[in-house]
């Protein structure tokens, strides 16, 4: 199942360099009051820190083939 993220946030673990991405989804919140944005946590994963490189290798070559 797919889903739809618009956000992200990301930490390293110094220890061990694992990292820690939560990807996450905002959407408007439209009350009766003010206009509010709602952030809700789609996914949460840890990768090692060979994994994470070869993630961001992969994302930049994808990125990079890209027209703008």
């Amino acid at each position: 199942m797919l889903q739809f993220v618009n956000g992200f946030s990301s930490a390293v673990d110094s220890e061990n360099g694992d990292v820690i991405i939560k990807f996450l989804q905002q959407s408007p919140n439209f009350d009766d009051e003010n206009n509010n944005v709602i952030v809700e946590e789609v996914a949460n994963i840890v990768l090692g820190k060979s994994t994470a490189q070869k993630l961001s290798d992969a994302l930049t070559e994808i990125l990079s083939n890209e027209e703008p």
